[in-house]
């Protein structure tokens, strides 16, 4: 588009300047339109090049996260390959940035593991009454992800999470789940093997300034974060009760 306007300003005040001899007038409007035109794409291509808004950078404080689950998911599937599902909570629970910053700290673990696993984003979708978090809104989430190897929820896990992998349900992958909420939802599927890892915000550790927090993936962690599995499901179930 802009080259057809920067012809048509050049083809202009082109015919400006052959028609001048014989119009004066007419040539030099002419003229005078076909300069305009070109200082306007120029003025055009100058704002879009050095004033136009630059794209967010990824939150390191939420890409942490993500390098941790990823890290964990990796040591648990060791040359597998296939399709690994980050499960989302509903769009108005959770902005594209912050999505963003999810995904773009779960790649490179992945890159540098040079592992043949493939990332596919879902979303849950529910009623409001359980605010898309529901055991049914995860059910049918996880409908979709029964070919992957994994599947991480961002969304944590609602109370009976474990019922969903009872004897004579569909088979589910091993999850992998970051609890915003700090709930202990979780327990009974982590004792069980069913969930393999879950990250937590570090009771009494306030990120105050997110996108101002800089740092190593895991010393970012350290700080802000606790990891629960299975060899200390109770401990850290019981040190969040303790803090609540």
């Amino acid at each position: 588009m802009t080259f057809t306007l920067l012809v048509a300003a050049l083809v202009l005040a082109g015919a400006g300047a052959g028609i001048s001899r014989r119009w004066p007038v007419l040539g030099k409007v002419m003229m005078g339109l076909g300069g305009l035109g070109l200082i306007g794409i120029v003025a055009s291509e100058v704002r879009q090049n050095l004033f136009s808004p630059q794209p967010k950078a990824p939150n390191r404080y939420e890409m942490a996260v993500s390098y941790c689950l990823a890290n964990c998911m990796l040591g648990d599937l060791a040359g597998r390959s296939g399709s690994v599902v980050l499960l989302f909570p509903e769009r108005r629970l959770m902005n594209a940035d912050t999505e963003q910053s999810f995904e773009e700290g779960f790649i490179p673990p992945l890159r540098h593991a040079r592992v043949a696993l493939r990332v596919k984003a879902l979303r849950l979708e529910g009623r409001d009454r359980d605010g898309g978090r529901g055991l049914s809104a995860f059910q049918k989430a996880l409908a979709q992800a029964r070919d992957a190897v994994a599947v991480v929820s961002y969304a944590g896990v609602p109370t009976g999470f474990e019922r969903l992998f009872a004897a004579g349900q569909p088979k589910i992958p091993t999850c992998y789940v970051f609890d915003p909420q700090g709930t202990t939802h979780w327990l009974p599927a982590l004792k069980e093997g069913y969930i393999r890892a879950v990250v937590l915000p570090r009771p009494g550790m306030q990120a105050r300034g997110q996108e101002e927090i800089a740092g190593m993936p895991q010393t970012i962690f350290e700080r802000f974060y606790l990891l629960a599995t299975p060899a200390n499901a109770e401990q850290t179930a019981a040190s969040l009760k303790a803090q609540n």
